[in-house]
C-alpha cells in the first residue's frame, strides 16, 4: 500500500528516478490532444513571448518542440524545487484562518432556529442531535452558558449546560446517535464566490469550477445567495487591452455590491513549455501569444481584483496549466510573488507536463469542502484531499501558502513501491525487446520504499532493466496518512 513520505527538495537529486539503462529514443513532437467537447487540454505548446499592451506580430507559427525537451522532463521528479529565501514582512490584519459561521449545527450539518451557540469556540448544536434542548425555553437557556463535545473533548462527560460553575445536567447531556460529525468540525456559512479566468479556446461544459460550483451549492441550500459563481473567458488582444478591462469590470462592480467574505479564482490556461509563462490568446499552440505569470495577471486579472483578493477574509487560487510553471525556476518564483502580492490563502499548481485540468476537480473539491466548509487547516487537508482524489495519482501538485513572514512552499508526489517507485514511472514499454509492460516486481518490494531497487525485464532473453534511485532527505508524515497516499516534498 502506498506511503506518505516527506523529503527536502533542496537535496534530491534533479534527475529521474527511473532511470532506463538501454539507449532512450527520440522524442515525437508534441500535438494538441481533444479533451470533452472536442477542446484540447491545457498542455500548451510554445508561444511567441509578447507582453501586454505591446503590439505583437500579426500572426505566428511556431514548430512546437519535441516532447521531453531539456527545459520540461516528462517525469515529475527530474526538476526539484529549489529553497527559496524570502524576505521576511510582516503584515498587519490579515486573519490566520477562515472565521467560520454559527448557521451549521457542527454535529449534523443542519441548520435550527433553536440551536445553542458554544461561549468558548461559536460552535452551534441543535436539539436534534442534543434531545435535553428540546424541553428547554429560551429564557432558561439564555441564563446558561454552553460548552460543545469539541470544547469539552475527548474523555470527558459532556455536560454541556453550566450555571455558573455547577452543569445544569449532573449526569451528562445526550448526543444523538444520529450526529454525524467528525471530532473538530465545524460547518461555516460565509458568503463564496467562484470566479473562473478561461481562456476562450479551452473553454467547454465541466470545468474545475463549474463542478465545484455545483458541489458547494447543497451547503447553501437555505442561503443560496452566498454563492455565486463568475466565468471570464478571455482571447486578449495584446495592442487594446479596453475590451479585456471593460469585461473584467462588469465582474468587479458585481463583487463590490455583494461583497463575498471568500473568494476562489481558478486560471484555466496553456503555458509555454520553454519559459513557462502564461498563454493569454489564441488556440494553445502556434498562433497563442503569452507573456509572463506577473505580467500575465497584472494585465489580464487586472488591479481591481488585485485589491478585492487581498482584503477578503479568505482567497485561494488555482492554476489550471501545464507544469512548466513550476518546473521552470524563472516562473516558479513569479508564481510566489503573486502568490504573495494577492495575498492568496492557499495557491495550487501542477507539476505534470501536460496537464489535463478535468481531472483535478475531485482534489479541488475535496480540498475546498474541507477547509471552507468543514474548517479544517489546509495544511493538515491537503495531504487527505491528494489521497482521496483518484484521479490525480498522475501528476505532483505544488501547494504555496501564505503566510505573515512570506510565502510557504511545498510539492507532493504520490510514492507506491511498485506502482510508482520513489515517485517515478514506469516506462510503457522496454526500449530494447519493445514488450508491453514487461518489467518484474523483486521479491519484498511491496514493502520497500525509498532505495535503490532493480527492475528486469520480464521477456525471455532480454537484457533490459530499470534502476531506481534513492530520494534523499525523504521523511514520513503522520502514520494516519501512512495508508492513504504519497510522498511530499518540502523546501525549507
Amino acid at each position: 500500500m502506498a506511503r506518505v513520505k516527506k523529503h527536502s527538495a533542496a537535496r534530491m537529486s534533479p534527475s529521474n528516478p527511473l532511470d532506463l539503462l538501454v539507449e532512450k529514443t527520440k522524442g515525437k513532437k508534441n500535438t494538441a490532444k481533444k479533451t470533452n467537447g472536442g477542446k484540447p487540454k491545457t498542455t500548451g505548446g510554445t508561444a511567441t513571448h509578447c507582453p501586454l499592451g505591446i503590439p505583437g506580430p500579426v500572426s505566428t507559427s511556431v514548430e512546437l518542440s519535441p516532447a521531453g525537451a531539456p527545459a520540461l522532463p516528462q517525469s515529475s521528479q527530474d526538476s526539484v524545487l529549489p529553497a527559496v529565501v524570502l524576505p521576511k514582512k510582516v503584515r498587519t490584519g490579515r486573519p490566520s484562518s477562515v472565521q467560520p459561521g454559527d448557521l451549521w449545527c457542527s454535529l449534523c450539518g443542519n441548520g435550527h432556529a433553536s440551536s445553542v451557540t458554544c461561549s468558548k469556540c461559536g460552535r452551534s448544536n441543535c436539539p436534534g442531535c442534543i434531545p435535553e434542548l428540546a424541553g428547554m425555553e429560551k429564557e432558561e437557556l439564555d441564563s446558561c452558558t454552553y460548552e460543545c463535545p469539541t470544547c469539552c473533548g475527548r474523555r470527558n462527560i459532556f455536560y454541556g449546560l453550566w450555571k455558573g460553575d455547577a452543569p445544569v445536567f449532573p449526569q451528562g447531556m445526550t448526543i444523538a446517535d444520529t450526529a454525524k460529525g467528525d471530532h473538530g468540525v465545524r460547518y461555516k456559512s460565509s458568503s463564496v464566490i467562484v470566479l473562473e479566468f478561461i481562456m476562450a479556446s479551452v473553454a467547454g461544459k465541466g470545468t474545475p469550477a463549474l463542478a465545484l460550483h455545483v458541489q458547494l451549492q447543497g451547503f447553501f441550500s437555505q442561503n443560496p445567495q452566498d454563492l455565486k459563481y463568475r466565468c471570464v473567458p478571455f482571447d486578449v488582444d495584446p495592442s487594446n487591452l479596453e475590451p479585456h478591462r471593460e469585461k473584467v469590470a462588469r465582474v468587479v462592480n458585481l463583487l463590490n455590491r455583494e461583497n463575498f467574505d471568500q473568494a476562489i479564482l481558478i486560471v484555466h490556461t496553456h503555458s509555454d513549455k520553454e519559459r513557462g509563462d502564461l498563454m493569454y490568446c489564441g488556440d494553445g499552440n502556434t498562433t497563442s501569444q503569452s507573456t509572463g505569470i506577473s505580467d500575465f495577471f497584472e494585465k489580464v486579472i487586472g488591479p481591481d481584483l488585485h485589491e478585492y483578493f487581498q482584503s477578503r477574509k479568505y482567497s485561494m487560487m488555482v492554476l489550471a496549466a501545464c507544469g512548466s510553471v513550476v518546473r521552470i525556476p524563472a516562473a516558479r518564483e513569479e508564481l510566489r510573488e503573486v502568490a504573495n502580492s494577492f495575498k492568496f490563502a492557499d495557491t495550487f499548481a501542477f507539476s505534470e507536463a501536460d496537464l489535463d485540468p478535468y481531472r483535478i476537480t475531485p482534489f479541488i473539491t475535496e480540498f475546498v469542502m474541507n477547509v471552507l466548509v468543514t474548517g479544517r487547516p489546509s495544511k493538515d487537508t491537503v495531504p487527505t484531499a491528494l489521497s482521496l482524489s483518484s484521479t490525480l495519482h498522475y501528476t505532483g501538485v505544488v501547494h504555496l501558502q501564505w503566510t505573515e513572514t512570506g510565502v510557504e512552499m511545498e510539492r507532493f508526489e504520490r510514492v507506491h513501491p511498485t506502482a510508482r517507485p520513489n515517485g517515478g514511472r514506469f516506462p510503457l514499454q522496454c526500449k530494447i525487446c519493445h514488450a508491453y509492460r514487461p518489467w518484474v516486481v523483486p521479491k519484498a518490494t511491496k514493502k520497500r520504499y525509498n532505495i535503490k531497487q532493480v527492475f528486469k525485464c520480464g521477456t525471455k532473453k532480454c537484457s533490459g532493466f530499470l534502476v531506481v534511485r534513492r530520494l534523499k532527505g525523504y521523511r514520513p508524515l503522520p502514520d494516519r496518512l501512512d495508508k492513504i497516499f504519497a510522498a511530499l516534498i518540502s523546501p525549507p
